[in-house]
């Protein structure tokens, strides 16, 4: 073996997450990554889940979390309606790991963890997202007015902040 070669035996770098979630969350996530120019639905929960448990404090620290104040706003609202979409994303070690460390946090299954922050991003993105790096001023503005037509439920959906003037 070369300078630079590596063997790596020890298993895959990836876990696979099953969800089940219903037709409007499906429906919701398919136009936010229509959106963001095609953008993959395991990138957008991925991106979901990393800075949900970042704002939550679940991250890589020797420092313990802070327990939660209130219960986590964003779990989804089930009620007695079945699911009717099952998909499957693929994510790394690490994420897989924040996920399971998140959800424990929250008091919340995995799933119901990853529909939840997703829901949250896409309400923050709504809210917070300028497309500064669009390849054009008019490209910037489809992106934010595909995600503005996004109709989410009020638990996701964020005040938009006053522009300075």
């Amino acid at each position: 073996m070369s300078r630079g070669e590596a063997i790596v035996e020890r298993g895959k770098s990836f876990r696979t997450k099953t969800l089940r979630m219903h037709a409007l969350e499906n429906l919701i996530f398919d136009q936010a990554c229509a959106a963001l120019n095609g953008m993959e639905r395991t990138q957008l929960m991925q991106e979901a889940v990393i800075n949900e448990a970042a704002r939550l404090g679940v991250r890589w620290s020797v420092e313990p979390v802070e327990p939660l104040a209130t219960s986590w706003p964003y779990l989804p609202e089930r009620g007695d309606e079945p699911t009717e979409v099952r998909v499957s994303i693929t994510v790394s070690l690490s994420v897989a790991e924040l996920i399971t460390r998140a959800a424990e946090h929250v008091h919340a299954s995995e799933p119901m963890f990853i529909i939840g922050a997703t829901l949250a991003h896409i309400g923050r993105l709504k809210a917070c997202f300028k497309v500064i790096h669009a390849e054009t001023p008019e490209e910037a503005r489809a992106i934010r007015a595909d995600l503005e037509k996004i109709k989410l439920p009020p638990q996701y959906q964020y005040p938009r902040r006053a522009k300075r003037g």
